[in-house]
């Protein structure tokens, strides 16, 4: 048993096939050619018209997304004004935000008070509101 398990090793290294070099002369002069029975039975593939007008379509130009921007601005120098000026109670809150609008402005306490109570007491957009009245 031991001598056919040897004869089977030396047997199978005997045949191991170098990949340096392979020739193959029986295909030298060989062609090939593709076919296929089902392809030609088929009608060629047609897009609908619409697909064809979306490929020569021009692409818009990205969203910028500015006016989100704008929103996300403000609400951040309000919440930063907010923040800033906070000292306790919400009436001194108003006081402070109205001496800054003041001081900005130099408008009356009623011109001030009206701007900011139509912008939610956002000093920011009070001014802006303001100024573009004028």
């Amino acid at each position: 048993d031991n001598c056919r398990e040897e004869n089977r090793s030396s047997h199978k290294e005997n045949h191991i096939i170098m990949t340096d070099h392979l020739e193959y002369p029986n295909l030298d002069n060989i062609q090939v050619a593709l076919s296929s029975t089902a392809a030609s039975s088929r009608p060629p593939v047609k897009l609908p018209q619409e697909c064809l007008d979306a490929m020569n379509a021009t692409i818009p130009e990205p969203y910028d997304f500015a006016t989100e921007k704008s929103v996300l601005k403000k609400k951040e120098d309000r919440d930063m004004d907010l923040t800033v000026t906070s000292s306790g109670s919400r009436e001194d809150l108003e006081n402070s935000i109205l001496v800054k609008m003041k001081s900005v402005t130099g408008a009356d306490d009623d011109v001030c008070v009206a701007a900011l109570e139509s912008n939610g007491w956002a000093l920011k957009p009070s001014i802006e509101t303001f100024f573009q009245s004028k």
